[in-house]
């Protein structure tokens, strides 16, 4: 996960964190649950080539645009990103894959939403595809107080990340 931006001044202050630019994630990961390789803790999936993509679009992988803010450009380009990285993947094992299971958290969950039957199409059936969207529903309802936060949010984020190719 890493949440969304679905306005200029969010996306700006976006790009200044972890969350928003590669240059200032972590550069090392340890991975726990369905990650994990430790067979007492993930007994099926433990052995399994891991992958995890950094995310830093604000738009689960799924925007395609740009915007000026103030003197610099800020870049939504995570189509582009999820693009480039399969297409890198699939040159150093992912093609020749039996099994892959796609999953994320939150915003990432939505992401795995999206690109999961792209995945199987980029397979091209030869491997079996599971997705696992962990925590990643966003349902178009009133909340408890009455208001639909929802729609205008998601409705905003469509807007300025252009995000049409995957919805």
């Amino acid at each position: 996960g890493g949440g969304w931006c679905n306005d200029a001044p969010s996306c700006a202050a976006r790009a200044g964190t972890r969350r928003g630019s590669t240059r200032l994630m972590s550069k090392l990961e340890v991975f726990s649950g369905v990650l994990s390789n430790d067979p007492a803790r993930n007994p099926d999936f433990y052995n399994w080539n891991r992958v995890k993509l950094r995310y830093c679009d604000g738009g689960s992988f799924a925007g395609d645009s740009e915007f000026r803010n103030g003197s610099s450009v800020i870049y939504m380009r995570g189509q582009r990103i999820w693009d480039a990285i399969i297409a890198d993947l699939l040159t150093k094992g992912l093609a020749k894959a039996e099994k892959v299971l796609l999953s994320g958290c939150s915003a990432g969950g939505l992401a795995t939403f999206f690109h999961c039957d792209n995945l199987g199409e980029l397979l091209g059936g030869v491997a079996t595809v599971k997705c696992m969207s962990d925590a990643g529903f966003f349902l178009d309802v009133d909340d408890i107080s009455g208001n639909n936060s929802i729609r205008p949010f998601f409705s905003s984020l469509v807007a300025l990340q252009r995000e049409l190719r995957r919805i």
